[in-house]
């Protein structure tokens, strides 16, 4: 700090003075700066020395401040990627979906489409129908049990 001091008297005239007078304005603003700060964190400074408890509180809070940073960056560039796999297959799905409609015409494609639905609603009501019969056998399963301990339990009397 003194070797700047020393030189700043010689800055005017070894520069221009365009560009002399901002670089002294900023050089005092920042010696003036640290000045205070060394000032009003010295008291501080030698309180976490002389005091290990606050300084190993500070640590963690630094510790902990750090981490959640990471995780934040961590949480964003996860997100950027979903983001972007999600506007991909919105973007194809439009693209493929204009493609069909250009090359099957507009009647061809509602038409495909009226297939494509009377198709699964088929299929629905076929698995439907098929869950149905499953849970009858069930509750057949279930009543027959429910006769069996019936008729041991008048058979104990």
């Amino acid at each position: 700090m003194d070797f700047i001091q020393d030189y700043a008297a010689l800055l005017p005239r070894l520069l221009p003075a365009s560009f002399a007078n901002p670089l002294l304005t900023f050089l005092t603003t920042t010696f003036g700066i640290g000045r205070t700060l060394t000032t009003h964190l010295s008291p501080l400074l030698t309180r976490l020395v002389t005091q290990p408890d606050v300084a190993s509180i500070l640590a963690l809070l630094a510790i902990f401040f750090i981490s959640l940073k990471i995780l934040d960056m961590m949480y964003r560039a996860v997100m950027f990627w979903v983001n972007l796999a999600i506007r991909l297959v919105f973007w194809g799905a439009l693209v493929v979906l204009g493609l069909w409609v250009w090359n099957r015409g507009p009647e061809g494609f509602v038409e495909d489409v009226t297939d494509l639905g009377q198709y699964w609603v088929g299929e629905y009501q076929r698995y439907s129908s098929e869950v149905k019969s499953f849970q009858q056998e069930k509750e057949n399963q279930i009543r027959v049990q429910a006769g069996r301990q019936q008729q041991r339990k008048r058979g104990w009397r």
